[in-house]
């Protein structure tokens, strides 16, 4: 075992290493070909047309950089495969260019039918150093987090869509494509000329004639979705489904599932309420490869970015690997109890046979199936095997803190005390005169899984009941929002375990000493309105 005391000398020994490899910087750009050929204005048509490159030439790096900042999948990046070139004029009847777009690392461009379908075309090279101030985007800094990028296994999106199929849930389809040096990109030639591409369709706005979306006939943002989920109680989130969507992150070891990541699928109605099913998108960084060279495993050690996972067969720690869908999860999950979460994750591993795994890696390019494909999958079928295991996990890390979040309209929440050990939530919605007009909510929540309940009522005129005797072992906590609240309680028995956090206006108690009362005219935004709930997702 390294001594305490040489741990500085070994971490200096590292860095000086880290700079001799990382003197050469290489000029960075996510187009594969920066120069047009001389003869590309004069090509009309590039049907049938091919072309044979390497995702990423600049990753094929010296030994000493290899050995120090690990191998990843510089293979996968440097091998060149052959591409279907896009001919804009054909392809899905003709293609007009809109906009630019994309995050801060991904460049894409959205182009757009004859008939308003929008495509987006999305780089398989990134920028990461886009995140970087304008100073330090040109210092070995950039050159490192760009170099990062290799961790990445560039066609890993193209073997998604089948598995997704087979669970049960949306998916885009991602095809790979070369965008050619074709004026009629107009004043995104220069931009997106030359460059490898997924080509995909939005997943947004009107989806009536797209199965792989619900036929949906809206696709919305999380923050639609969540405007209209924490605004209205006629909207419901499909949590099945977002769990089935939540394994199957966990199986291909997708660990950047924050909000943005998600679109939603808006319903038809049924019992007068809109449902959303979600649809993932953004698959960058499943099968992750990071910590396989010293300088990558000293940031493990040091906890920098510990979200970033490398996929192995055992998932590891499933909090900080869902450290971004934990906002989300928390909100959606909460009404499905731990049988729920076995009967998903059993149905889960029925759906991916070992057919659809390997037919669905032979997605990718055979030259890329053959350098990668082998052991990814030999760890896929792992984690579907323990698949119920890793749902057992995740639910009891969840099932601690439950969250039951209202809406800004009017709800009546039923808080029963069974016994000392269980605690029976439901919540109805009800109209301004307090008549029940649905149940929309109800679960019932055990002291050797749950630690705290955690009850938001938000805006509305919210009715809060406490039933039962028992001193629960469940601390309950209920913060009202605003509007005007009343708590009432059936039992006069005091406990030490429920609270009700509100201001002191326009509200009722009529709950005794069954709960200690916490006046607070100043309550944190999040705790107050849907809108500020909201923010709960954003800026914590």
């Amino acid at each position: 075992m390294l001594q305490i005391q040489y741990i500085p000398k070994v971490v200096s020994l590292l860095i000086i290493l880290l700079v001799m490899a990382g003197c050469q910087r290489y000029p960075h750009s996510v187009r594969q070909v920066a120069q047009a050929p001389a003869d590309a204005a004069l090509v009309t048509n590039y049907t049938d047309s091919t072309i044979t490159l390497p995702a990423g030439a600049h990753y094929k790096r010296g030994a000493l950089h290899t050995l120090l900042y690990g191998r990843h999948y510089r293979n996968a990046w440097y091998t060149p495969v052959n591409i279907r070139v896009l001919d804009i004029s054909t392809a899905h009847g003709g293609l007009q260019p809109l906009k630019m777009g994309g995050s801060r690392q991904t460049v894409s461009l959205r182009m757009q039918t004859k008939d308003s379908t929008e495509y987006v075309l999305r780089s398989i090279d990134k920028e990461p150093a886009g995140a970087l101030s304008p100073r330090w985007q040109k210092s070995y800094v950039a050159n490192i987090a760009r170099d990062a990028t290799s961790a990445t296994l560039p066609y890993a999106a193209l073997v998604l869509p089948g598995m997704a199929a087979a669970v049960g849930i949306y998916h885009t389809d991602p095809e790979l494509v070369y965008i050619p040096h074709d004026p009629q990109l107009g004043e995104y030639l220069d931009e997106m000329g030359g460059t490898i591409v997924l080509m995909e369709r939005r997943p947004d706005g009107k989806q009536k004639d797209n199965p792989r979306m619900g036929n949906a006939e809206k696709v919305k943002s999380t923050r639609s979705m969540l405007t209209e989920r924490l605004s209205d109680n006629d909207t419901k989130i499909d949590a099945r489904n977002y769990l089935r969507a939540r394994l199957f992150d966990m199986l291909i070891g997708d660990w950047s599932r924050h909000e943005d990541n998600w679109r939603w699928a808006e319903l038809e109605p049924t019992d007068d309420a809109y449902t959303y099913r979600p649809v993932p998108r953004d698959r960058d960084n499943v099968f992750y490869k990071l910590h396989d060279a010293p300088i990558p495993w000293l940031t493990h050690i040091l906890k920098f970015k510990p979200h970033f996972r490398t996929y192995r067969k055992r998932v590891g720690n499933l909090e900080k690997l869902n450290y971004n869908a934990r906002h989300l999860d928390a909100l959606i999950l909460s009404e499905l109890s731990q049988q729920d979460w076995i009967e998903i994750a059993d149905s889960v591993k029925t759906a991916l046979a070992d057919q659809v795994i390997e037919s669905s890696f032979r997605k990718m390019p055979d030259t890329i199936y053959s350098l990668t494909a082998e052991p990814i999958i030999e760890k896929l079928k792992v984690r579907r095997d323990n698949v119920k295991e890793i749902a057992k996990d995740y639910y009891s890390i969840l099932a601690k803190d439950a969250l039951i979040v209202g809406s800004d309209k009017h709800e009546r929440f039923i808080v029963k005390v069974l016994n000392k050990n269980e605690v029976q939530v439901q919540v109805y919605k009800t109209n301004k005169d307090e008549e029940v007009k649905r149940l929309l909510f109800e679960r019932t929540f055990n002291a050797r899984q749950t630690k705290n309940i955690i009850l938001y009522g938000l805006d509305g005129k919210d009715h809060f009941v406490l039933e039962g005797d028992a001193d629960p072992e469940i601390t309950i906590s209920i913060w009202g929002g605003e509007g005007e609240d009343t708590y009432t309680a059936e039992s006069k028995k005091k406990s030490n375990r429920i609270f009700i956090n509100d201001s002191t206006y326009g509200n009722n108690y009529k709950a005794g000493d069954r709960a200690r009362v916490k006046h607070n005219d100043n309550l944190r935004a999040k705790d107050f309105t849907g809108a500020g709930f909201l923010l709960h997702f954003y800026l914590d």
